[in-house]
């Protein structure tokens, strides 16, 4: 004769198996709905038309070093914090100021696929409009590196799906390096530990160049340095139609800093090129890093021709691909 089970008893066990069983995860939406580079500020309108409010849209809408023309980082789009709906939901780069005497001193946080995926959501507190100018001025570097890392990293993800085999091959047999470039970059041109890609379009060409030189026994990779070495490269490589014709770094035009990424310390310039004697030009980006395992110096750059064409989008391109370049110890 079989035991009668309570039915209270079997509800328990019922509740049991399942607290035991893990909770399915929350799916995000893939973010769609904004373009690259827009960033959604959620702050009450009429304060950013103060003198504090007019400071933090000032940071926020700060230009991109390196270009000929003034270019933004972002296009920012603001809101007031009771519009803030579904409909801003999708948006991957979101800021939101609070100012509230209610916080006793200004803080930042950083939330990450909130409401969709990919997403990154910075939340700035602060007791009064001035405090929260003044983080934003002592910040900015953090926030434009944070938003700007962010549409990188989406482009690399594209970029390890879809990428320039031929380059990806090339790359490798001359440098022992995995590099991933956007797939439409497939003209390769070599030289002595040189190797240039090119999309070879008229109106916009995007440029892709990978050199390595030897690690002296003190190595500094100065700004002078850079110029003199990148010159020296480009000289022998990248010429006009003409024989006095040359590519070469405009000296007025160059920033550089000195960055960790992804655990690596390297050099990052910006700057404008232009070909001697004639009329071309346009931004570069490039980032150097010592490979220690063969004892030098390896440079992965990207140069862009599109005249009287916006360049914003071209750059950052390149910069998230020459970001992929793994050196032989990383591997």
């Amino acid at each position: 004769m079989r035991p009668i089970i309570p039915i209270a008893f079997l509800f328990i066990l019922l509740l049991a198996a399942c607290s035991s069983d893990k909770k399915p995860k929350t799916s995000k939406p893939v973010t769609t709905d904004s373009a690259p580079y827009e960033l959604l500020l959620i702050a009450d309108k009429d304060w950013l038309k103060t003198a504090d409010g007019t400071v933090v849209m000032e940071v926020l809408n700060s230009n991109i070093l390196g270009l000929p023309q003034q270019e933004s980082n972002f296009k920012v789009m603001s809101i007031n914090p009771a519009a803030f709906s579904k409909t801003f939901q999708g948006f991957a780069n979101i800021i939101q100021l609070d100012i509230n005497s209610k916080y006793t001193k200004a803080e930042f946080q950083v939330a990450h696929d909130l409401y969709a995926h990919p997403q990154t959501i910075a939340y700035l507190t602060a007791p009064n409009g001035k405090s929260m100018a003044e983080m934003v001025i002592k910040r900015q570097h953090q926030i434009i590196d944070m938003f700007n890392d962010a549409e990188l990293k989406r482009e690399q993800v594209n970029l390890h799906r879809i990428y320039s085999d031929k380059v990806k091959r090339e790359v490798k047999r001359m440098f022992d390096c995995n590099l991933y470039v956007p797939k439409d970059i497939n003209a390769v041109k070599t030289g002595k530990d040189f190797l240039w890609a090119s999309s070879n379009q008229i109106d916009n060409r995007l440029n892709i160049c990978v050199y390595s030189y030897p690690l002296t026994a003190e190595e500094n990779i100065s700004e002078q340095r850079f110029i003199a070495i990148r010159d020296s490269f480009m000289r022998e490589n990248i010429k006009g139609n003409e024989a006095n014709q040359y590519m070469a770094t405009n000296p007025e035009f160059v920033f550089t800093r000195t960055l960790q990424l992804e655990g690596h310390t390297m050099m990052e310039a910006r700057g404008l090129w232009e070909m001697k004697n004639d009329m071309m030009g346009g931004p570069f980006v490039s980032y150097s890093q010592i490979d220690t395992l063969n004892r030098r110096v390896i440079v992965a750059e990207g140069f862009v021709y599109a005249p009287e064409k916006k360049k914003r989008l071209f750059i950052r391109q390149l910069e998230a691909a020459i970001r992929t370049l793994e050196l032989p110890k990383d591997k």
